[in-house]
């Protein structure tokens, strides 16, 4: 199995965020592990939007990582869950650098060096292939996300030492609400950051079409200007109409751009209802030769696995499950950025 969308903030365990927390003597509301535990489990019923889920919970687990000691021992614990959980093989584990440099007391190279120390040991433990994908943040400046790719081409793939990988990719992400792939300007700028990336031998990931705030006509800004080898969740495809949907499945096939599916939080962040509409959706995808894969995306404030994400996904395909679930393995292999 492959994780190839898995975030930093929403993968470790509230025990381990709590112990890492009282280590480092940190201020916080939370008086005991109980109710800090209770505090970092998202549940449908209780998360109002995806902004809502973004603001809610990843400041406090980007807070809690923001020390170099504390981005090694988060990274290490995402990979052995994943292993003890799911038997992940391969995972690809994204995070966005400045949002953990604790208001300048630390530098980004000191978090990405302590990741990618955390991920290599790991990968001699576990024997699991790792990488680094770096995420720009549509919630910051032009100038920290230009400082996140120069950090992003400084720390490229050293050469899969023990299976680990370094930084292999790019990613964006953040809320979606505001309609930035709709500004001319705004992606006219990103886009030369992506291809500055590509150039320096990186791959492109980009959250985008996850929910109503770039839907399906922000999916086609993104391919047209940065042509992504990936993207993240991409489900508003599936409510795209007429020509734009026949273009959007066109493009996403001719440039062979992978989609990451995460059933789980799209449910839990409320941008779908439920998993019905996950069956069709996948078979569409097959039917198109549009390629994608199955992840977790924030196994632990969700509480999943990639096991369990495929048991989603398989209840919903029934007698097509065997064959598309293969398929979508097959395709995380293929599209995955790591190089061993």
């Amino acid at each position: 199995m492959h994780d190839l969308h898995i975030h930093l903030g929403g993968a470790v365990p509230s025990s381990v965020l709590w112990e890492i927390l009282c280590d480092n003597g940190l201020r916080t509301g939370f008086n005991n592990f109980a109710s800090f535990h209770e505090s970092l489990t998202a549940r449908p019923d209780e998360v109002a939007s995806l902004d809502d889920f973004l603001g809610r919970y990843f400041e406090v687990t980007e807070e809690i990582q923001s020390s170099p000691s504390a981005a090694n021992v988060s990274a290490y614990q995402v990979v052995a869950k994943a292993y003890r959980r799911a038997q992940v093989r391969a995972l690809e584990l994204r995070f966005n650098p400045f949002k953990r440099v604790r208001h300048g007391l630390h530098t980004m190279d000191a978090i990405i060096l302590a990741v990618m120390q955390g991920l290599e040991r790991a990968s001699l433990h576990y024997g699991v292939a790792t990488g680094i994908i770096l995420s720009l943040g549509r919630d910051l400046s032009l100038e920290a996300n230009w400082q996140i790719i120069e950090a992003a081409i400084k720390w490229r793939s050293r050469g899969a030492l023990n299976g680990a990988n370094g930084v292999v990719g790019i990613d964006m992400a953040g809320p979606e609400s505001r309609s930035l792939e709709l500004s001319k300007p705004w992606l006219s700028e990103i886009t030369t950051m992506m291809e500055k990336a590509r150039e320096a031998g990186l791959k492109i990931t980009y959250h985008v079409g996850e929910s109503e705030g770039t839907g399906a006509e922000g999916m086609m800004k993104v391919i047209e200007a940065i042509h992504p080898d990936r993207i993240g969740h991409g489900i508003e495809l599936r409510r795209a109409e007429g020509r734009l949907r026949e273009n959007l499945i066109a493009r996403l096939q001719d440039e062979g751009i992978c989609l990451e599916l995460c059933p789980t939080v799209n449910r839990v962040t409320r941008v779908v209802p439920d998993f019905q509409w996950l069956g069709g959706f996948v078979r569409l995808l097959a039917a198109n030769d549009v390629p994608f894969c199955i992840n977790t995306d924030n196994p632990y404030l969700v509480h999943t696995n990639l096991k369990k994400e495929h048991e989603i996904v398989a209840a919903e395909l029934g007698d097509d499950a065997g064959s598309l679930l293969n398929l979508a393995t097959q395709h995380a292999v293929q599209h995955r950025f790591l190089c061993a």
